[in-house]
């Protein structure tokens, strides 16, 4: 499926991490009426998204998998890894509110957590059309999350991989899916600022009814 072909109206865009890269996006361009579960967390590995599709989030973000491992400065927040799927928070563990031996807001995290599962799970059921946009991904590991979304989705369903590499612009790759667009962007020191224009230019060909 190349650009042309998955351009379009959808009834809901969902970011499928690896980062909050693509919900910041989405949000720029008045793309994300929905939140979803993968919005502002870090996914790094695919395999571990496809894990937790698959288990429709069954032991997401429970408690005795969290591990702080580091802090986010800018955010100043404490990035904890959910062991489980290789999950990462980097936004809901306050510096000022948590300690490394306490994490007191995991109840306003569990909260948000039972929220939005089951809305996200409910709407890949009742939507006709959905578009799901992932950053960093492999060919392999698509083929995975395709098969995984086909026992979720009852509608209609696309997936825009993007992927940075050394590239100039916005280059199509021709992957074997009739449902997956893949991409590729410039690697950039800044990728949440660097290539706004790129995504731009991406975005604009996407609608939300």
């Amino acid at each position: 499926m190349n650009y042309n072909e998955i351009k379009g109206t959808y009834d809901v865009i969902f970011s499928l991490g690896h980062n909050c890269l693509a919900a910041t996006q989405l949000s720029r361009h008045m793309l994300r009426k929905v939140g979803g579960v993968l919005d502002w967390v870090e996914s790094p590995i695919q395999a571990g998204v496809n894990h937790l599709l698959r288990n429709r989030f069954v032991n997401f973000m429970e408690f005795p998998n969290l591990a702080i491992t580091g802090i986010n400065e800018k955010a100043e927040s404490y990035i904890v890894r959910d062991a489980a799927y290789h999950i990462f928070s980097h936004h809901d563990f306050h510096l000022k509110e948590n300690t490394p031996e306490q994490l007191i807001s995991y109840p306003e995290l569990r909260a948000k957590v039972d929220r939005r599962v089951p809305r996200f799970l409910q709407t890949l059921q009742n939507a006709n059309r959905i578009l799901f946009i992932r950053t960093e991904g492999t060919i392999h590991e698509t083929a995975e999350l395709l098969e995984v979304l086909k026992g979720l989705v009852a509608g209609e369903f696309n997936v825009l991989v993007i992927n940075h590499a050394p590239v100039q612009g916005v280059v199509e790759t021709p992957w074997p899916f009739h449902n997956v667009c893949a991409l590729q962007i410039p690697e950039v020191p800044d990728m949440f600022e660097n290539n706004d224009y790129l995504w731009k230019i991406i975005l604009d060909g996407f609608h939300v009814r």
